[in-house]
């Protein structure tokens, strides 16, 4: 039996089609949430078609604040000492993904209990641990407590330092989440925007940089009709700086709530341009040919860069034009990806193997 942890939407949305892969093969597994997110999560989990998880370990709400996210940890954490399927001598590995604080409480379980880590996107790096901060940590750390690395292709593979097995999966599972709703997505609108989607840590909590980015967001909206995507945390931000009711003055910003997958990829599709401090949404933006700008100092993907993607370090003259060139031009939209095999059967092939 294997044990798949998840607690964001974006882990969702990549390990979908992992869950989807066990079930097709009749696999025995629990799916479990750590409750760290819980907006759209019941729709994703129908949009995809999988099975509903099991339990949840604790839910709070959205852990929207740095307060929030550290009660949260502490009450999953003993929340899951509570649960006695943890302790079944049959479970062959835990199967975490990404970087957040879900994947640092589902690999100290698999410690705590002696239980295999099997930790899917394994291997990204930033080199500096403050960009993105806790994110590059987590990473560090997953690696150690992990015995089993699924690498997104060969520069994931070279950097894992630890002991264990490592797997070169060639491309991130997210392909076969795209590919799965990609051709469900609608017709590309009539009218030009841009989609903006910010929430990482170093730019919602510094209040200078917050500032820089929404300047630059109205800077946009003077060339381009802006679609703002609010993140829970993006949100509260907005209210508690005084930026919401800004933005709201203007007439080409509109504030949209976070949408299930499918219709944030239709609204991808539709859009001139991605501005986004997010990884997935980098690499959304790589496999399917839409321009985008990273509001990042450093970014542990190389999808995209040196195409379609560019890395802003916060530097307004790339940021201008990177806005100037593409405000204008309709990007050609089409998701194509070459790989051999789907990843997320590579890894439930390996998973058998156990």
């Amino acid at each position: 039996m294997f044990i798949v942890i998840v607690g964001t939407k974006a882990q969702l949305v990549k390990m979908a089609p992992v869950i989807r892969e066990l079930e097709k093969r009749a696999q025995p597994f629990k799916f479990i949430l750590t409750g760290q997110h819980s907006e759209t999560m019941e729709d994703l989990v129908s949009s995809f078609g999988i099975r509903a998880p099991e339990d949840s370990l604790y839910t709070l709400g959205e852990a929207d604040s740095a307060p929030k996210l550290f009660k949260w940890l502490c009450c999953a954490t003993k929340a899951a000492s509570s649960r006695s399927y943890f302790r079944d001598i049959n479970i062959k590995a835990i199967l975490v993904h990404g970087d957040t604080m879900s994947t640092l409480l589902g690999a100290y379980i698999g410690w705590k209990y002696n239980i295999s880590v099997a930790h899917v996107e394994a291997g990204l790096r930033s080199f500096n641990y403050m960009h993105p901060f806790p994110e590059e940590i987590i990473r560090v750390c997953v690696s150690k407590l992990s015995q089993f690395h699924y690498c997104p292709g060969k520069w994931a593979v070279e950097n894992i330092r630890s002991k264990g097995v490592i797997i070169d999966t060639a491309q991130n599972t997210l392909v076969d989440s795209l590919k799965l709703v990609y051709n469900q997505e609608g017709g590309r609108l009539l009218e030009k925007y841009a989609v903006i989607s910010l929430h990482r840590t170093e730019n919602v909590s510094n209040d200078k940089r917050f500032n820089f980015i929404m300047e630059q967001v109205v800077s946009i909206s003077k060339q381009i009709r802006v679609k703002f995507v609010l993140h829970p945390v993006t949100r509260s931000k907005l209210d508690s700086s005084g930026w919401r009711a800004k933005l709201q003055l203007l007439s080409e910003v509109e504030l949209c709530p976070r949408m299930d997958y499918l219709k944030f990829v239709s609204l991808l599709c539709g859009a001139n341009f991605l501005v986004t401090d997010g990884g997935s949404n980098q690499e959304e933006a790589s496999y399917i040919g839409l321009p985008c700008l990273l509001m990042r100092e450093y970014t542990e993907r190389q999808e995209g860069l040196g195409t379609n993607v560019v890395l802003s370090k916060y530097k307004e003259a790339v940021i201008a034009e990177f806005v100037r060139k593409h405000a204008s031009s309709s990007p050609d939209i089409n998701f194509h990806v070459d790989y051999e095999r789907s990843p997320s059967e590579i890894i439930v092939d390996h998973l058998m193997s156990i």
